[in-house]
């Protein structure tokens, strides 16, 4: 059975993942950044605010999420080591390139990114990037990935994903991609276009704690802007120094963190 969309909560999502990205927002901002009139947004702000989604703050009157929305995810936030080490590095590369940068941790053989310096980049028209996904086999978040992890793990998602491909896929030759993987286990990056974001081109590195790859960090910059060559040479050092600040972070960070599941190093679940 198909089932009718339904546009009104398609559009509050929308809402509430654009207020989730800014300080604060009026409905003129909404109206303007998401392209929706005004009176569905007065609609939509009026609903979330009776269920205490969103609240304004008492003097500029800003729209802004409230703690309810990280209970509709159970209040737990797994990735918030991660979060926590990366943001003061990723904004310190950001300020020191202009271009943005995100981190992504494997979800479901796919990157989620779950922190972003979209939002902060002069260079950046996107804001709304954490909690996207991009695909493990035509990014470079996902080939880095790839390229450093385990070779269960790697094996693992590879068979997966290639029993459900089929011939239009863009990743289909599976040759093309381990030639892929292995360039990037050479040159300890992965560097390509973004096939999600055509536009785009980023150059990717592992993040390991404990020997593993637990996450993937970028920089994303216009594909007509810089050519690969000319990347590498400008925001391949940063990336890399930004990288390394990361895995420090992390390393004093973990060994306060609670046991994994099987009573392991707590990094070990950052990693799952």
């Amino acid at each position: 059975m198909t089932y009718k969309h339904i546009r009104s909560l398609s559009r509050g999502i929308e809402v509430l993942r654009y207020l989730n990205t800014v300080d604060g927002a009026h409905p003129s901002d909404i109206c303007r950044s998401l392209d929706l009139p005004r009176p569905t947004v007065h609609r939509i702000l009026e609903t979330l605010g009776e269920l205490t989604l969103i609240y304004q703050g008492p003097f500029s009157r800003e729209f802004r999420v409230s703690p309810k929305v990280r209970e509709l995810a159970q209040s737990r936030d797994q990735f918030g080591l991660i979060r926590h080490a990366a943001w003061p590095a990723m904004h310190a590369l950001t300020s020191q390139v202009v271009w943005p940068s995100d981190i992504a941790v494997p979800q479901d053989h796919a990157m989620l990114i779950v922190e972003s310096t979209h939002r902060i980049s002069s260079m950046s028209a996107d804001i709304g990037m954490i909690g996207q996904s991009r695909p493990m086999l035509v990014s470079p978040l996902g080939l880095a990935y790839l390229s450093h992890c385990g070779d269960a793990a790697r094996d693992a998602i590879l068979d997966d994903l290639y029993a459900t491909a089929t011939a239009d896929d863009a990743f289909a030759d599976r040759a093309t991609i381990e030639r892929a993987l292995g360039d990037g286990r050479r040159d300890g990056f992965v560097i390509c276009h973004d096939l999600a974001h055509r536009r785009c081109a980023s150059m990717a590195v592992p993040v390991r704690v404990g020997g593993d790859v637990v996450a993937c960090m970028n920089v994303v910059w216009h594909a007509a802007e810089l050519t690969f060559d000319e990347a590498r040479d400008q925001l391949g050092g940063p990336l890399m120094a930004a990288r390394d600040r990361v895995e420090e972070s992390l390393r004093d960070l973990i060994p306060a963190a609670a046991p994994g599941p099987d009573g392991g190093p707590g990094w070990a679940r950052l990693a799952a």
